[in-house]
Order: structure tokens, then sequence, then C-alpha cells
């Protein structure tokens, strides 16, 4: 009986979470810029997904522009910091956990990497940042914060100075291939705000 009652409260909790995941929307935190705090069930990541849309007269509504996002971490009271870019748009806004091992899967395979190169613009241009992002399988990239499974030797901390006199990032893949010809321009200040703003993005 007691074994029926512990499977019970396991299928009442997956249905929950499952319902929460599902009706979780982002909410607006300004012109063309978006909201959506959340945990994630997997990873106990508590995140914060601060995203501003590149609206245009092709793209007008949040799920057809492009878009690019501040993520804030905190798991196990440590605070991280994470870039994403979408070059296209997407109904869906949700969190992507990290690709960890797990007692199931003690060796899973890593998303794809791609280089793509930054440009810091304002009243001068910067050079040319290439640094290497990782692929989500929802067609997002993520930036590969520096570590072990990273060639990155910085962190989207470190761009923060330079966003804070040249506030406009322009973006694209370092090679050109098919379906990978885009560059786009975000103009990230009103993003940075928010970030300040936020007490999960404080380190």
């Amino acid at each position: 009986m007691s074994k029926l009652f512990t499977l019970l409260a396991l299928a009442i909790f997956a249905l929950s979470t499952a319902q929460q995941l599902a009706a979780q929307k982002p909410e607006a935190a300004g012109e063309n810029l978006l909201r959506l705090e959340g945990t994630d069930p997997v990873s106990g990541i508590h995140y914060l997904r601060l995203i501003l849309l590149l609206k245009s007269a092709e793209n007008a509504t949040p799920e057809t522009a492009p878009r690019f996002t501040m993520e804030c971490w905190e798991r196990h009271s440590k605070r991280s910091f994470h870039w994403t870019v979408r070059f296209d748009g997407s109904p869906s806004f949700d969190f992507t956990p990290p690709v960890e091992s797990t007692a199931n899967n003690l060796y899973p395979t890593p998303n794809p990497s791609v280089t793509l190169k930054m440009r810091f613009e304002g009243y001068m241009t910067s050079h040319d940042f290439k640094r290497e992002w990782e692929a989500l399988p929802r067609g997002e990239y993520r930036y590969r914060n520096s570590g072990l499974s990273s060639a990155n030797l910085d962190d989207p901390h470190y761009f923060l100075t330079w966003l804070a006199s040249l506030p406009n990032l322009r973006i694209g893949f370092a090679k050109h291939a098919l379906n990978q010809n885009t560059e786009l321009v975000f103009p990230l200040k009103p993003l940075i705000d928010l970030v300040k703003k936020s007490d999960l993005c404080q380190q």
C-alpha cells in the first residue's frame, strides 16, 4: 500500500511540474523586453531570463523576432551569468539546462559548438571578438563560459565593460555557411539596465 501511495505522489508531482512548465510564459519588462523566471526541476537551477526582441516590419511579434538573452543562474548559493542569442523567431522561450552527467548517463553527448563573431559599436567600433558558443537543441546559441569544456578564456561579465561605452552588439557567424549568413545588431543598453536592477544578477 505504501508503494502505491509513493507512486501516486510521484505522478501528482510530475503532473504538477509539467503543468507549471507548460503554463510558464514570459512577461513584459519594457519595450521589446521580456522577463522569465523559474526553477528548472532537473538541474535545480533558479534562473532569470532577460530577453531583448529585435523587432522589424517582417518580425513584428515576440514569436517571430530574433532575440538576445542575458541569463542569471543560481544553484547551491553559487551564481553565474550567461548569454544566449537566437537569429530567428520561435514560440518557445523556455530555459535550456546545461548538459550534465547523471546517474543514468555518466557521459552525455555535448552539444556542438559554433564560432560567433562579436563587435561592440557606439561612438566608435571595437575589434572583432571570435568566441565559442554552444548550439542548443531549440535553435539558440549559448556563450560557452570559461572552463574545462570551453575554449573561451573569458565570461560574458568581461564584455559588460565594453557594453558600458559601446552598447550595440553586432553578432554573426565567424564562418558563413548555408543558412548561416545572418549578422544582427542588438541595442543592449535596455537589457543591461534590467540586469543591473535584478537581484539574481548581482554577484
